[in-house]
């Protein structure tokens, strides 16, 4: 039975829903804290309710009925399709989880990845999973920031982390990764965004709940802000798509796991925490449905430079069939 999503839900995790956003001290020390409160609750918790890959963000759902591991494995091809991603280049994907997304890219596209995470948790397992794949020479899982990352990329991808970055943070975010990537590449933004044009407070940015159990100084800033800072950091966008719909799915798929998995969950982290995550789950869901929270991907490039390398159609994110 699936899980319904409720308004009762989102106002329990989002709260009131304040029209003045709220701004955090985005340190390292401090943004490494907040990732660590969220993702390192255990590698088991997550194995449980999200896919047999671990991907923790939006899938693509390309005809709206595939299965949640499908949909996650499509969802990584989109963007390293829409990156134009090709065999011996290399690719920074800041915020990589637990790896899938380099691992599939050296599978598939023949890449050589650095991923870069600031959960111990996910770069452990990262680490391993690498190994296990026998990928160990072409992706390297690193433990560090993204304002401590050196070298220059042919592609770069973020994927569900840049809510963490902060909205006062984010033009110095899109300009260090303007500084790490090359002249002719492109870089993928995945993020969530508030619908609000002043960048108000959703139910998952603004809200006590949100802020003191499941997402410590979360920020989402509305995509106007977002396209204008990626300018202010040196980047032009080339390709903007809408994903709301998809993360709504992608929601429902992971509550219904979450409650089916419900009696070892309690048993792993107890009550309380049970409860939060239900909420939140359930609160975002609702909250994606009702265009009360929103996610988009944008592809961008240097700004400044040559028109030459840019594609003259969008046809090749599409016409290459996503197995």
């Amino acid at each position: 039975m699936a899980y319904r999503f409720s308004a009762a839900a989102s106002a329990q995790a989002g709260g009131a829903l304040a029209r003045v956003a709220q701004h955090f001290a985005h340190t390292k020390a401090a943004d490494k804290a907040s990732i660590q409160y969220h993702y390192d609750v255990s590698n088991e918790f997550y194995r449980l309710w999200l896919d047999p890959g671990m991907v923790y963000s939006c899938a693509y759902f390309e005809h709206g009925d595939e299965d949640l591991a499908t949909a996650q494995r499509k969802k990584i091809d989109h963007i390293l399709t829409k990156i134009r991603l090709q065999p011996g280049q290399t690719l920074l994907d800041i915020g990589c989880g637990w790896g899938a997304l380099v691992i599939r890219a050296a599978q598939k596209f023949g890449a050589r990845c650095v991923g870069i995470t600031l959960s111990q948790n996910q770069f452990d397992l990262a680490t391993e999973r690498v190994r296990q794949a026998g990928l160990s020479e072409r992706i390297e899982i690193r433990l560090q920031d993204y304002r401590d990352t050196a070298g220059a990329f042919d592609r770069i991808t973020s994927v569900g982390m840049f809510e963490h970055v902060g909205k006062d943070n984010l033009p110095g975010y899109f300009g260090r990764m303007r500084e790490l990537l090359a002249d002719d590449g492109f870089a993928m933004n995945h993020g969530i965004t508030s619908p609000d044009p002043d960048s108000g407070a959703t139910p998952m940015d603004g809200s006590e709940f949100m802020d003191r159990y499941v997402f410590p100084q979360g920020e989402l800033p509305h995509i106007g802000m977002v396209l204008n800072a990626l300018q202010r950091g040196g980047l032009e966008a080339t390709d903007v798509e809408l994903m709301r719909g998809h993360y709504r799915r992608t929601l429902q798929h992971w509550a219904d796991n979450f409650e089916a998995q419900g009696d070892t969950i309690r048993a792993m982290v107890g009550e309380k925490k049970y409860r939060i995550w239900r909420v939140y789950l359930a609160g975002c869901g609702h909250a994606f449905d009702t265009d009360q929270m929103s996610i988009y991907q944008v592809v961008c490039h240097k700004a400044g430079l040559s028109s030459q390398s840019l594609p003259w159609s969008r046809r090749y994110i599409y016409d290459k069939a996503l197995d």
